[in-house]
């Protein structure tokens, strides 16, 4: 009887001894997880932190997207921030930026290939030669019967001023066919060549800057001939988009109130001098330059 007691009385005792330590384990891993989850939790709070911002690496030539026109005039020292090269010769040499030259380059190969001979006929111009060009315009149209005040005005829809126009920047061209040399109307847009251009020039970088139908948004007519560098991921994105530079510029929010550029500043996005290549006084001078123009064979525009 009194060992049937002993054998309770331990049974109890182990019972209780093991009741002690499953609560202990229990709450010893118990303790573990929450530490793993709360180490978990910290390392995906981590991992799925907002990353910081990263340029595209899909963007080529992100220097060579900036606005050139009468409200963003360059530098008035930019033509010494830039070296050119010839991409052309005719009766004579025509420049370009010699980092958006190459892109030329292989454009007019690829062109010739698919039996279209494009023709330069107008490049990059120092500020100098734009001013001489802007004068000769004038000169044309009082020559035609106009009033100088109306000659200026009727010139600058066509030909920008000095530092206003995307030639000074080296990264313009006027590119026409020799089946179609005349810029006195729209007839280059039912070439080949414009058609060709219309359909590949993005491929190499360019885009037709200032396109049918815009002329109340870039100040510039209707020219199927004028083509601007930009880079190839800008420009595709531009063909796509169907809007002028200006346009994508502000659904992109990169101009303020004034039409001024606040991004996308390329080359320029150092600060600015205090005077750019544009004169203050804009207004039609009375008198024009006795020097004659050049002997510039084609007509010029912008």
């Amino acid at each position: 009887m009194r060992g049937i007691k002993y054998l309770l009385v331990i049974t109890v005792l182990l019972l209780a001894l093991a009741f002690v330590l499953t609560t202990f384990v229990f709450k010893k891993d118990g303790g573990s997880e929450e530490t793993v989850s709360e180490t978990v939790s910290s390392a995906e709070s981590e991992t799925t932190a907002e990353p910081e911002k990263k340029e595209d690496e899909n963007i080529d030539n992100a220097w060579a997207m900036f606005l050139v026109n009468k409200k963003n005039p360059l530098p008035l020292d930019y033509d010494s921030r830039i070296e050119t090269k010839v991409i052309f010769e005719s009766w004579r040499e025509y420049y370009l930026d010699v980092r958006a030259a190459e892109y030329f380059e292989k454009m007019l190969d690829a062109a010739k290939e698919d039996g279209i001979d494009l023709l330069v006929v107008s490049a990059y111009r120092t500020i100098e030669y734009q001013q001489q060009n802007f004068d000769r315009s004038v000169q044309d149209r009082v020559d035609k019967g106009m009033s100088y005040d109306d000659a200026y005005a009727d010139t600058l829809a066509e030909v920008a001023l000095p530092g206003e126009s995307e030639h000074n920047a080296g990264l313009a061209l006027d590119i026409m066919s020799q089946d179609y040399t005349s810029m006195e109307d729209d007839g280059f847009e039912n070439t080949e060549a414009f058609a060709w251009l219309d359909k590949h020039a993005a491929e190499y970088g360019f885009i037709l800057r200032y396109p049918k139908g815009k002329q109340e948004i870039t100040g510039i007519i209707y020219e199927p001939w004028h083509y601007r560098f930009v880079g190839v991921y800008y420009a595709n994105e531009i063909k796509e988009s169907g809007l002028c530079l200006e346009e994508y510029y502000e659904k992109n929010g990169w101009l303020d109130s004034d039409d001024k550029a606040t991004d996308m500043l390329g080359p320029v996005k150092e600060e600015k001098p205090a005077e750019t290549a544009v004169p203050e006084n804009t207004e039609p001078k009375e008198t024009m330059p006795t020097t004659p123009y050049s002997e510039q064979k084609a007509t010029i525009i912008v």
